[in-house]
């Protein structure tokens, strides 16, 4: 396997999670093929690595299922492509759903948990996730680490993983922005009608699983997750074994405040999640299921 990681320095965000998967390790147990990562859409439909089979990751479905650009092509051109939704996966005979790999690399040292809770991402528009950052977490010692604003923006992403691992509640969601100028070109993509992942953009909604989620269990937080009309954390970890949903900005207060004074209660649910994620989330797992 030659991974082709097509991150661009250049456009900065040197702290996304795609530059530390460590793929490169497991490029002589792999099967013969290219592996597309990252920014690859132009290089995959360049031409230049049409001489052996082409397996795409492409951590940006559904948002990036639209009509236009280089990313509405990827279906046509690309052998195998490993994507994040389950919704799209089911639609098309050459995707297959996959998890957000985290490298056996970065797991953390157990910490002591000395930060309340912890969010890392932008805000969903959809839902009012600033005002719970204003009104809820500013009543803990808390973490808010974006590319462009918090309380720690443009942390590296070394520094966003020890962060974690001395985070309690780690805040997480599986949602993203819908772009109003984009809603009829994600109609136009293909087979769309059918796409479960689609049936809320009137209102700003679609699910998207980010590294988030895994990167909190890695770490032995609590995961208090917003639920949602698709609840796409389901797919990897199981409600009030290993993480707590909250509804709205009312509950996770109540449940934020209960959980950091109950810490202890939580134990067994932190390790449910953290033996779920090194036991079937890591890059190398994501090798042996995916890639051999």
């Amino acid at each position: 396997m030659k991974v082709l990681n097509f991150l661009r320095p250049e456009n900065g965000m040197t702290e996304d999670p795609l530059y530390y998967m460590n793929f490169e390790k497991y490029e002589n147990t792999v099967r013969d093929c290219y592996f597309f990562m990252a920014d690859f859409y132009n290089d995959l439909l360049s031409g230049n690595y049409d001489d052996k089979e082409k397996i795409v990751l492409t951590l940006e479905e559904p948002n990036s299922c639209v009509s236009f650009g280089p990313s509405a092509q990827i279906h046509e051109k690309a052998d195998k492509i490993l994507t994040l939704c389950p919704y799209t996966a089911e639609l098309f005979d050459n995707r297959e759903f996959v998890f957000f790999p985290f490298s056996e690399d970065w797991i953390p040292d157990e910490k002591e948990k000395t930060i309340d809770v912890s969010y890392f991402g932008s805000l969903p528009n959809a839902v009012p996730w600033q005002s719970y950052i204003q009104n809820v977490f500013t009543n803990y010692n808390f973490r808010f680490g974006h590319y462009s604003m918090g309380n720690v923006p443009r942390c590296s992403y070394a520094d966003k993983i020890d962060i974690l691992s001395h985070t309690k509640v780690a805040v997480v969601h599986g949602l993203w922005n819908v772009i109003p100028h984009h809603i009829q070109a994600l109609r136009d993509f293909p087979k769309a009608d059918q796409n479960k992942a689609l049936t809320h953009l009137d209102v700003g909604l679609a699910p998207q699983i980010k590294s988030r989620m895994f990167e909190a269990a890695f770490s032995k937080c609590v995961i208090l997750c917003q639920r949602d009309p698709w609840n796409p954390i389901e797919n990897f970890f199981t409600p009030d074994k290993d993480f707590i949903y909250f509804d709205d900005e009312k509950d996770l207060d109540r449940k934020l405040e209960y959980i950091i004074n109950n810490y202890d209660l939580f134990d067994q649910l932190r390790e449910n999640a953290y033996n779920k994620a090194i036991s079937n989330y890591t890059t190398k797992h994501f090798v042996e299921k995916f890639l051999l």
